[in-house]
């Protein structure tokens, strides 16, 4: 029996919960609507830094796992029957190792990684270079489909040139031979490391791979000299042993490992490819004697000799031109390290003109270098690159960099084992022209000519309030340097008519983390090896859950 104390509050339970939720209700859309907000990604141009519609592959020989833009199965219009090629990243890109009928793969696809958006808020959390935003497109935006992802590479009242994949800047009036490179942070570079090689990923069955391929294996990308082939061993755990104190050295084989913008993401488009020099490379070293250890690791490209010097005690850079012996360097950096360990991470990197040096995770060396005394212009550094640019004006395409000449791995003074060793490259904006395709013939007359911000002697200008954004996915990524007009519908509602980039109304917010990563078939796992009747995709991958840098 109820009290007449009691008998209200019960009675009053129902409107209390439905108070509350209508409060939880209105207190989360105003969460979403000024503070955080979930997009998807249906698309490759950011790939593979977040990844759209994507099929899930493993290495038929070496069983290493990556992704494909699913978009090209479908853009094409192929019959289900029609057949693509299959690679294995880790064997060689040049040549397939398989085929696989296009209709099995769209079966296999996956939906895009789910993203949570940190909204903008002036003056708390207001636009910085290289985030990620989300926005919406100019050239189209109304609707769902509006809504793009890209990084942040310009800011308002500056002037832009994209050179070498590289991003130079300057001041809204500079002279294009005043404007600098931009350098990506630690955070944000180890983010946009792509892989292009592992030693880890031997194959398992040469000969097998070999007969699939109809050739010999070209090998790994580091190779060791000839006359020392006989000596090195391959140990346990995919280990190189090298025998006695002589020095020796592992070369890259530029031939079969071409070092390019290429990416397994888009193994499945045809897009150019441009030779790069900003690259990452890695190996874990185990001497007999680690006092007497040295690891030198030299790279000629661009017309520069890049060298990371690892022994006794100390750590040395240098940059200095290669085909001058005697001169005074570039740039020359040293830093005094600890006694050396059993077990030795060295991790070199040359990226945005600077030269990086880690050693067991640790930076012990940062040394930032220009070509010239009074800083490195967009046209001096496309000079160095070996860019023909009287072919560049004609199109940007067909005036490519030259190849790395060489890099190799200088090593010596005791025994040792070397393992892990790996090869990555980093981002690489490629310059373009000015398509039909790529623009909207309702927004206006269509622009011609080089692509926005291709043209070093005529620098793109950024105007108060307007933002360039470009796709980590730069041969498959439409933006800013090819949108052409906004719609006229942003004159009317922000006084806005600029082309190519981006308003600052338009921005939605950064990009924070993947909160839900593509699923996968229950029971299936990651390898997407499922040729008959699949269960439904519930399966989160959750290994690939991470802030977005």
């Amino acid at each position: 029996m109820t009290t007449p104390e009691t008998a209200p509050a019960q009675d009053g339970d129902w409107i209390d919960t439905l108070q509350g939720l209508f409060v939880a209700f209105v207190v989360a859309m105003i969460f979403r609507g000024f503070f955080m907000e979930g997009f998807f990604i249906p698309t490759g141009s950011m790939g593979p830094t977040l990844r759209g519609q994507h099929v899930r592959m493993r290495g038929d020989f070496t069983g290493y796992a990556y992704e494909v833009d699913a978009g090209p199965l479908t853009e094409t219009g192929a019959a289900p029957t029609a057949r693509v090629p299959m690679i294995d990243p880790m064997v060689t890109r040049q040549y397939p190792v398989g085929e696989t009928e296009v209709g099995l793969l769209r079966r296999q696809s996956v939906s895009g990684d789910r993203v949570l958006v940190l909204k903008y808020v002036p003056w708390l959390l207001p636009p910085s270079r290289w985030d990620v935003p989300v926005f919406r497109n100019p050239p189209f935006p109304i609707g769902d489909s509006a809504n793009y992802i890209k990084r942040l590479v310009g800011l308002p009242n500056e002037s832009l040139v994209l050179a070498d994949g590289d991003i130079f800047t300057g001041a809204f009036e500079a002279r294009p031979a005043e404007l600098r490179i931009q350098r990506k942070p630690e955070m944000v570079q180890r983010a946009v490391w792509q892989p292009v090689w592992r030693s880890d990923w031997r194959p398992a069955d040469q000969r097998r791979m070999e007969q699939v391929l109809r050739r010999p294996w070209p090998g790994p990308a580091l190779k060791p000299l000839v006359a020392d082939r006989t000596r090195w061993t391959l140990g346990e755990g995919r280990a190189w042993a090298w025998p006695d104190s002589t020095a020796t050295a592992l070369e890259l084989d530029l031939k079969a490992w071409p070092i390019t913008d290429w990416n397994a993401y888009n193994a499945w488009r045809r897009v150019p490819e441009f030779p790069m020099s900003d690259i990452r490379v890695r190996g874990t070293f185990e001497p007999k004697d680690p006092g007497a250890f040295a690891a030198t690791l030299e790279l000629v490209t661009r017309g520069l000799r890049i060298t990371a010097d690892v022994r006794k005690g100390q750590v040395v850079a240098t940059v200095a031109p290669a085909e001058s012996e005697g001169v005074k360097p570039l740039a020359r950096q040293e830093a005094k390290i600890s006694s050396p360990d059993q077990l030795l991470d060295i991790d070199v990197w040359h990226v945005d003109q600077q030269v990086w040096i880690f050693l067991n995770g640790s930076e012990v060396l940062r040394m930032p270098y220009e070509l010239d005394p009074d800083g490195t212009s967009p046209t001096e550094r496309m000079v160095a690159s070996g860019i023909d640019l009287q072919r560049y004006v004609q199109n940007p395409n067909d005036a490519k960099p030259q190849s790395i000449q060489s890099l190799t791995w200088k090593l010596g003074g005791t025994p040792f084992e070397v393992r892990s060793l790996r090869l990555d490259r980093d981002l690489y904006y490629q310059p373009g022209v000015l398509l039909p395709g790529n623009q909207m013939p309702t927004n206006g007359p269509l622009l011609v000519g080089r692509a926005f911000a291709c043209d070093p002697e005529n620098p793109a200008r950024l105007g108060p309030r307007d933002f360039a954004l470009m796709g980590d996915n730069s041969p498959a990524s439409r933006d800013s340097r090819f949108w052409g007009r906004p719609h006229p519908i942003l004159k009317e509602a922000v006084d806005f008519d600029a082309p190519f980039v981006v308003p600052g109304e338009l921005l939605v917010g950064k990009a924070w983390c993947v909160y839900f990563p593509a699923t996968y078939p229950l029971g299936g796992g990651l390898d997407m090896q499922d040729p008959s009747g699949r269960s439904p995709n519930l399966v989160p991958n959750f290994g690939s859950l991470r802030f977005i840098r």
